[in-house]
């Protein structure tokens, strides 16, 4: 298996941000860093503008390019990491994908150089997650810098965790899960390619690993309440699972503190609140429902669009159902 890292690089702050996230990873799993940059030429209908562009345009902007790469592969380089470059023309997001294909992991920023002021996810760090072949981290401009809110997302206290319930003052503005690794799992399975990479990553930084999941209750239909005993019965039900998901955990990382919080509120919501104080979020490509065509689940998407800490995401096929890797 490859233990190269793909990293896009555009010259923005963002790709910045990705590259030093990437250099640390690098170093922690004695892997190499490829640097991954890609151009185009912009297109001018001549029938709209009488506009020529020199004849070594073209090399103008590889050049461009290809010094952009050049100073990020020093930044490798310094850190004592093995580090080449890939210089390619085409759309930044189809040269990674293919990139992919050959690559341990790919990490990008969650804003490049391109696209809208006012778009919270930048292209590649959306077709990467739903298109890569390895693998995708996605880095905030705000990481390693975490800005913390004025006004925080309000999460209930979660249902069932290994949390001492008098171990925090204050539990009114979002889970706390600092210095540890959080994965996104179904409460009512025990064994995922999320879980396992979530443990994988967990166990590398030599961090405690925090089951996050969530029982939506709250999307059921109003002709149906549940009841007080179907409630308990259910939250009772989704931490056996998670007790039953850290002992599979067991026999591959035996050193590994495995934790779990359950809550009864919107996953979007949820997840975001918790990258707010963990190092690092692991979530799945697909969810529950949706088209076909959604490659990303809609929770997927809203982490992604929201999220303050790195996110990793695994590509999960939403008709099979986990397997253990």
């Amino acid at each position: 298996m490859s233990h190269t890292i793909i990293v896009g690089i555009d010259g923005s702050d963002n790709a910045e941000c990705a590259l030093q996230w990437a250099i640390t990873h690098a170093q922690k799993t004695s892997s190499q860093i490829r640097i991954v940059s890609a151009y185009t030429v912009p297109g001018v209908n001549m029938s709209q503008a009488d506009i020529v562009y020199p004849a070594d345009f073209d090399s103008a902007v590889k050049k461009t390019v290809e010094d952009i790469a050049e100073a990020a592969a020093a930044t490798v380089t310094k850190a004592g990491v093995p580090v080449s470059t890939t210089i390619a023309p085409g759309d930044a997001s189809g040269v990674m994908v293919e990139h992919s294909k050959n690559a341990a992991l790919a990490v990008v920023g969650a804003r490049g150089r391109g696209g809208f002021a006012g778009r919270l996810l930048g292209s590649v760090a959306l077709a990467m997650p739903a298109h890569s072949q390895c693998p995708t981290v996605v880095v905030p401009s705000t990481w390693p810098t975490r800005v913390m809110p004025t006004t925080p997302l309000p999460v209930d206290d979660p249902v069932r965790t290994t949390d001492d319930p008098t171990a925090e003052e204050d539990r009114r503005t979002r889970p706390d899960f600092s210095g540890e690794v959080v994965a996104a799992v179904d409460p009512f399975e025990t064994d995922t390619p999320v879980l396992r990479a979530a443990a994988s990553q967990a166990a590398i930084y030599g961090v405690p690993l925090r089951l996050v999941g969530v029982t939506a209750t709250h999307i059921l239909s109003p002709e149906w309440m549940p009841s007080e005993e179907h409630l308990i019965r259910m939250y009772d039900e989704a931490a056996k699972s998670f007790t039953a998901a850290a002992d599979s955990l067991k026999g591959d990382f035996p050193d590994l503190e495995v934790r779990y919080s359950v809550f009864d509120a919107p996953a979007t919501e949820v997840l975001v609140s918790a990258t707010y104080t963990a190092e690092l979020m692991v979530i799945g490509s697909r969810g529950r429902g949706g088209f076909v065509a959604t490659v990303l689940g809609s929770t997927s998407q809203g982490v992604l669009s929201h999220a303050v800490c790195p996110v990793r995401v695994v590509r999960v096929n939403r008709r099979q159902p986990g397997r253990r890797r």
